[in-house]
């Protein structure tokens, strides 16, 4: 991190160009949620302001980015009861350098910090993980994201590139009631990845990866119960996979991935590993329909393993997600699925399914106005059943040189 704000700032003193760019949006939205089994449902209304102010350079050997992301939720109950309606703010930063260190050859640094009150709720845009997971006791919870990577890319050829990354990160709840409810994860992280272009249409490649993470103490609510997890337990993933990709025609993708994952968890009392298969189907289409006019849609079905955010146990996750997209000169028109389920391990059955139907229209030059119709459903506790939303938004954005 010190030697990415080192190059930052020679960068910056060069007497390159720097680079703008800002952005602000505002989303006015009414939720209608489950209350609780006493409460019934609750009505809330809220205000989501979120905030993109970044500057990046360019010299002759190198880049460097600096973006900041503020957002700040104010939320008021309508109707029924809802212990977590109020205030919420959340920073995010993210720092990114790149050096040539040879023609054939690239050096990336990446940090990111996410701290500030996360919502856990099915409906967020914050959580989206690919992995579905037991959520905590709250739909907000203080966390602390922190990740560092260091990347080394070089080509072969013009068909041929090897990438080797790795890093250390850290997240789940910050303080002591935020990890009373949601652990926090500390450890190291590395991947490698070979990407061979074999010709213009197809493209393998291969990608092993392996992370170690020790959790804290937390608690997990069940439907019965509440269960302490002592601390010191330790987590190990490891993977391996190949992936294909199909350029079927000029408007078509298609790909294929799949590998396998050994996940290693072991604690003072108790040890547990498993070999589980991972894969992914998907195929995109784009589809240009006039001069402003075009269809974009896309489809993905995905075998995912990972380790419980709680138990530090494997879960497999089947997920599917399909998306359109449908651009008329200054009009978007989109809808959005997505659902997945734990077929096995900890947390087995839990799922999830989430809709959403969007607009966006651009009245002029850097401004747009958006509106959004979401559904979203779980079987886990706070959540459990289906809630709603619908919101209006406006978006201004910019950029510029000096």
């Amino acid at each position: 991190m010190l030697a990415a704000a080192a190059s930052l700032a020679l960068l910056l003193a060069s007497g390159e160009t720097i680079r703008w760019n800002a952005s602000v949006e505002t989303q006015a939205r009414g939720r209608n949620e489950p209350g609780g089994a006493v409460a019934g449902r609750s009505g809330l209304g809220e205000l989501d302001l979120h905030a993109r102010l970044g500057v990046s350079t360019q010299g002759a050997d190198g880049t460097a980015a600096l973006t900041y992301l503020p957002s700040v939720l104010v939320s008021q109950v309508a109707f029924g009861a809802a212990g977590e309606a109020g205030n919420a703010t959340r920073h995010v930063g993210r720092l990114e350098w790149q050096t040539r260190l040879t023609p054939t050859t690239r050096l990336t640094s990446r940090t990111s910090l996410d701290w500030g009150l996360t919502d856990f709720s099915p409906l967020s845009g914050q959580v989206t993980p690919p992995v579905v997971g037991l959520l905590p006791a709250r739909r907000f919870v203080r966390t602390l994201g922190v990740e560092t990577m260091l990347d080394v890319t070089h080509a072969f050829s013009r068909r041929l590139q090897l990438s080797v990354a790795a890093g250390l990160q850290r997240s789940g709840g910050v303080g002591h009631d935020a990890v009373s409810v949601l652990p926090f994860q500390v450890g190291p992280q590395a991947t490698a990845s070979l990407r061979w272009a074999a010709d213009r249409t197809n493209t393998i490649t291969l990608l092993a990866s392996a992370s170690e993470s020790r959790f804290s103490s937390g608690t997990l609510v069940t439907s019965a119960s509440e269960t302490v997890f002592s601390s010191g337990v330790t987590s190990v993933f490891s993977s391996l996979e190949t992936g294909w990709t199909l350029r079927a025609s000029p408007h078509t993708v298609l790909d294929a991935a799949a590998g396998v994952v050994l996940v290693r968890s072991s604690g003072p009392d108790f040890f547990s590993r498993g070999t589980y298969g991972s894969g992914a189907l998907g195929a995109a289409w784009d589809v240009p329909m006039a001069p402003q006019r075009a269809l974009r849609t896309s489809l993905r079905l995905r075998l995912v393993p990972g380790v419980d955010r709680f138990t530090a146990l494997a879960i497999l996750t089947a997920r599917a997600e399909g998306n359109a997209e449908l651009t008329d000169g200054r009009l978007r028109l989109g809808v959005f699925a997505a659902e997945g389920h734990i077929i096995s391990g900890a947390a087995v059955g839990a799922d999830d399914l989430r809709l959403e139907a969007r607009s966006s229209w651009v009245v002029a030059n850097g401004w747009a106005l958006e509106a959004r119709m979401g559904a979203a459903r779980t079987n886990q506790l706070l959540f459990t059943g289906w809630q709603f939303q619908a919101l209006v938004g406006l978006r201004w954005e910019d950029r510029g040189s000096f």
